[in-house]
Formats: structure tokens, C-alpha cells, sequence
């Protein structure tokens, strides 16, 4: 169970993963850790990993979970939620209308 409220981010960030330099997205973000997308599917459980999050910071931690591409990021130190809340972004809260399908960037969805 997560303690702590993630925020959405969905933006490219670098992250080094076994020693290695990689962009990776970073889907959400908490002061304890992140979901992110590799381009590496050979990266396992229990890897270290630092994720760099422009000049603000960068935030040693390690894999805890692994799906396919898709990784969640433990850190070793919590995160300044005020860091988290700079990085995350609220969806607006308004019903979605049926007739005008939009993607979570508010652009029209082609039918």
C-alpha cells in the first residue's frame, strides 16, 4: 500500500539504470517514488537506478517492481513534496463528453 499521493507527469527525464545513462518517461511521481518506461527490457528487480529530474534534483533508488518496459522506482531518500507538486500536473476535474472524446492532453480523439 502507497503512503504517500502520486501526481502525473508523463515527461522524458534521464535516469541512470545499472550505471547507465538512459531517457526514460516518467509517468507519476511521489516523495517516495516513480513509475517509469524504459527503453531496456533486460533491467531487473533490485536494480539501482537514479532518477534525474532537470536541475531540481536527482534521487537515488532502485526497481521494486517490473512489467514489460514499465518500472516502479523506490527511493532511497523521500522527495520535497514540493518537488513532486512542481513536476505533477491535476487532470481538470470535468466529465468526459461522450460526443467530443478527448486524450488527457485535451486533444480530439479520431474516430
Amino acid at each position: 500500500m502507497r503512503s504517500d499521493n502520486r501526481f502525473i507527469v508523463d515527461q522524458e527525464v534521464e535516469c541512470d539504470i545499472a550505471g547507465e545513462r538512459n531517457a526514460v518517461m516518467l509517468y507519476n511521481l511521489s516523495p517516495g517514488g516513480c513509475m517509469i518506461e524504459m527503453r531496456r527490457e533486460d533491467v531487473s528487480e533490485g536494480s539501482k537506478v537514479e532518477v534525474r529530474l532537470r536541475d531540481l534534483a536527482s534521487i537515488p533508488g532502485q526497481i521494486v517492481w517490473r512489467i514489460g518496459r514499465n518500472a516502479g522506482v523506490k527511493f532511497e531518500t523521500p522527495l520535497h513534496h514540493k518537488v513532486v507538486e512542481h513536476f505533477g500536473f491535476r487532470a481538470p476535474e470535468e466529465d468526459c463528453d461522450p460526443h467530443d472524446p478527448r486524450d488527457r492532453f485535451g486533444n480530439p480523439i479520431p474516430n
